[in-house]
């Protein structure tokens, strides 16, 4: 695929279809995504009630599991391989395959739009999420991590919660809840599809016209954005005598920028910038807590952007978590007292603008960024171009407002 291309969009019958058609491309890749995911606990209107933490996830594995359709099965038969996941704003579901796209298309979007919840099937899955429950549990970065958001954004926020849920909200579904859940947001107007390969629009477009020709007309679902409590936060949990699991992170908020996806977007890239040059893997940052030997292994340094939480982070296991979170104090101080220079922000540009770059190479990734930024309001395609045009002052100011 050549960089920039264009993604084409259309609207059929309330779901929101996006194609990227690559020539010669052997491999086809359907991502259809659901807005309901793990830090939705509310419903907005009509059924006003709270519905427990881990609810988008649980109905992930009915869906998969669901007997009327058998989908591991059916899409096995036909040389397709199929995935879902449940992140805190979604749930998708990926197929790939070289054959058959039509026939596809029709069995994903078949797949999300009706199922049969019992109580014996909401019982047998509650034992196996549960194991799966006590495995995420049992890992001291996982539950670092949530404990870190539920500082930043509160205890009560859909961030506090792991995605999977907690003990006491698994074992309270129940199949009437979770038969209202779907119905409520798995409506085609609440999902987007994502299709990559060498592809015939027209053809597409039709396969899908006819998929949802019965499906009824709803109202797109709304989601309010989290607040955060608190800019930044500390989590250190031991592992052992030696180890201990770090998370430095701060909360992001987008001020006036917010429903201007040029600006926003323009934002979220200076601050990934400025995050390369104080703590990427070539900074000053990096090169001392390894020549001190702080850390055992690597340091993973992110952002998380959305139209409803942004946050940043840095995590790592450590044998002196007080010595790793004296340099970050010292990295911040430095920066302060001086401008970035001209070499350092380069090069830390351009690391940003190669990651960019080497997500078109991957079907998984490229259909994942174009529905992250279609959400956002922006063309995925775009994003190279505002890369770009990012200046040394933008990532200073973004420095001092957000990380500083």
């Amino acid at each position: 695929m050549v960089i920039g291309s264009h993604i084409e969009k259309k609207n059929i019958s309330g779901l929101d279809t996006l194609l990227v058609n690559k020539k010669g491309f052997l491999e086809n890749y359907i991502l259809l995504s659901v807005g309901f995911g793990g830090m939705d606990s509310h419903f907005q209107d009509g059924w006003n009630r709270k519905i427990p933490y881990g609810t988008a996830h649980f109905l992930e594995h009915l869906i998969i599991q669901n007997v009327q359709f058998d989908a591991i099965y059916r899409f096995g038969e036909i040389g397709a391989s199929l995935n879902a996941s449940t992140n805190f704003e979604r749930t998708s579901f990926s197929i790939s395959c070289t054959e058959q796209l039509g026939l596809n298309i029709q069995m994903i979007l078949k797949l999300v739009q009706s199922i049969s919840i019992t109580k014996d099937i909401v019982e047998k899955e509650k034992k196996i999420i549960k194991q799966e429950f006590m495995q995420l549990h049992s890992n001291r970065k996982n539950s670092c991590y949530t404990h870190l958001l539920s500082d930043l954004y509160g205890g009560e926020s859909g961030l506090a919660q792991p995605i999977i849920g907690n003990s006491g909200s698994i074992e309270s579904m129940d199949a009437c809840m979770l038969q209202k859940c779907f119905q409520k947001f798995y409506s085609i107007e609440n999902m987007k599809i994502i299709i990559i390969g060498e592809l015939n629009p027209e053809e597409v477009y039709d396969v899908i016209e006819r998929a949802l020709a019965n499906s009824p007309v709803k109202e797109k679902e709304r989601f309010s954005p989290f607040i955060p409590v608190k800019r930044e936060s500390l989590k250190i949990e031991q592992i052992n005598s030696t180890q201990s699991v770090l998370f430095w992170g701060n909360a992001i908020t987008y001020g006036n920028d917010a429903g201007n996806p040029y600006n926003d977007i323009r934002k979220e890239f200076s601050i990934r910038v400025g995050l390369e040059i104080l703590f990427g893997r070539t900074s000053e940052f990096q090169r001392k807590i390894h020549g001190q030997g702080l850390i055992d292994g690597s340091i993973d340094v992110k952002c998380e952007f959305s139209n409803r939480y942004c946050f940043s982070l840095l995590n790592t296991i450590t044998n002196k978590p007080s010595d790793v979170m004296e340099e970050i104090d010292k990295t911040k101080k430095d920066i302060r007292k001086r401008s970035i220079g001209d070499v350092e922000f380069l090069i830390s540009k351009r690391r940003i603008i190669g990651r960019i770059i080497d997500v078109y190479d991957h079907p998984a990734k490229l259909a994942n960024s174009i529905l992250h930024y279609s959400i956002r309001g922006m063309d995925f395609s775009d994003v190279l171009d505002v890369m770009n045009l990012i200046t040394k002052k933008e990532v200073m100011d973004a420095m001092h407002s957000h990380l500083l």
